[in-house]
């Protein structure tokens, strides 16, 4: 099957069977580091991406749910100027997640972020709190996650709002 997609801002064509998971696609054929090393294909959550700005287990996304889609993986986030917004956030709130699960941590709050970034609604905890359950490791405590989460959309929203202000 050949499908098209933009991966980390790049687009791609590709022949790949349409039951290959999203995570071996991204490794074999993008050659995306971050992903496998960590997952134990049992949705652990090591292997968040963002598809589309939502985070999904790309170990249980099969090849053709990404015809045409956006992909973000970890690899290309982290060289944004989004990422630092959550690095600060983790640096302020003096937490730090484990190395193992780093990556997927940083995805899920980005995909939350992107939601709320807007100020169009208030960041529900009960929401917020649902999705931290989508990464299975105990390093952080789902207050300090929440924590980390304000703060990242604290930091996105003070500076998408001074380039605003730069431009008018």
């Amino acid at each position: 099957m050949r499908i098209e997609l933009t991966v980390d801002g790049k687009y791609l064509a590709l022949s790949v069977s349409s039951d290959k998971p999203l995570d071996l696609l991204l490794q074999e054929d993008v050659e995306v580091r971050n992903l496998r090393d960590h997952c134990d294909g049992a949705m652990c959550g090591q292997c968040l991406v963002l598809l589309d700005d939502k985070a999904v287990f790309s170990c249980l996304t099969p090849a053709f749910m990404v015809r045409g889609r956006t992909i973000t993986t970890f690899d290309g986030f982290q060289r944004t100027r989004d990422y630092r917004d959550i690095e600060k956030a983790f640096a302020s709130c003096h937490i730090r997640p484990c190395e193992r699960c780093l990556p997927a941590r940083v995805m899920l709050i980005e995909s939350i972020v992107r939601r709320y970034e807007t100020g169009t609604g208030e960041l529900q905890d009960a929401e917020v709190l649902q999705e931290a359950g989508l990464v299975r490791c105990h390093c952080l405590d789902s207050a300090a996650f929440l924590a980390v989460v304000r703060e990242a959309l604290a930091n996105r929203r003070k500076r998408k709002n001074v380039r605003r202000t730069k431009i008018s």
